[in-house]
């Protein structure tokens, strides 16, 4: 089996632009096997966390291509924005980029231009692993391609982002707007009530200011009979995290014995 030409491989972009729902995980405690066993059961992408880990860049190069060669679609979650670590991440085999703490529209131009070439963006050109290591794609296919076909993903994680969403929503290049329910919950000054009415005001206006633009909104899930609420609210990015999935798992186990 061989990773997918990027090229021609747009099944989780389209998915995602046109308000298909999309199931995934972060990836926390595992590897490039957590990763290969999350597309062998069918996830449509993987989460490769750099902010709240302390995985390095030769792990993140073997999960993003244990992702690509077990069809789920892999994204890194930077730990700023910041142009270089998304070149990293996408020369290493990412297909998209997440970044934390996005404040304003500025920023989030800042993230979107961070994941292309120009004249779309700031991108540095290279011949790495999604082009094929320039060894039969022509660059100036792979830059169509890798502009046409990357996903950039900016959180909204505080009161203030809030704020100014309507204006990170118009963004250019902007493709999802994940809205970090903890770090939010947080800033609001109700910590972990993701249910509590102010959490869900600023959910619903991210919502709001998402849809009229063919952006998608994601949360995190760990409680799954959620799920149902948040799609008819019309949240369609669903992502759960490894390190849950398997203390749960573990304690059933446990439990069951």
């Amino acid at each position: 089996m061989t990773y997918p030409d990027i090229r021609s491989d747009r099944r989780f972009k389209d998915a995602l632009t046109s308000g298909a729902v999309v199931r995934g995980t972060f990836t926390m405690v595992g590897g490039a096997e957590v990763v290969e066993i999350c597309g062998a059961v069918g996830l449509d992408f993987v989460l490769i966390d750099t902010e709240h880990t302390p995985v390095g860049w030769e792990r993140i190069s073997s999960m993003c291509l244990a992702g690509l060669y077990s069809g789920t679609f892999p994204i890194v979650r930077v730990h700023s924005i910041d142009r270089s670590l998304a070149t990293r991440a996408l020369d290493a085999g990412a297909r998209g980029v997440m970044f934390p703490q996005v404040s304003n529209a500025r920023e989030a131009e800042i993230a979107a231009r961070s994941c292309r070439y120009p004249p779309l963006g700031t991108r540095g050109a290279a011949s790495t692993r999604n082009q094929s290591w320039g060894i039969n794609m022509p660059i100036a296919d792979y830059l169509t391609a890798a502009n046409e076909g990357v996903v950039c993903i900016v959180q909204v994680e505080a009161a203030a982002a809030v704020a100014e969403v309507e204006e990170m929503a118009a963004v250019p290049g902007v493709d999802c707007l994940f809205v970090g329910l903890s770090d939010l919950s947080v800033d609001l000054g109700v910590p972990g009530q993701f249910r509590h009415p102010e959490v869900e005001a600023a959910l619903d206006r991210v919502i709001a200011a998402a849809r009229p633009r063919g952006i998608a909104v994601g949360v995190p899930i760990t409680d799954f009979t959620l799920a149902a609420g948040y799609l008819e609210r019309g949240v369609t990015f669903f992502a759960t995290n490894d390190r849950g999935i398997v203390a749960s798992g573990m304690a059933n186990f446990l439990r069951s014995i």
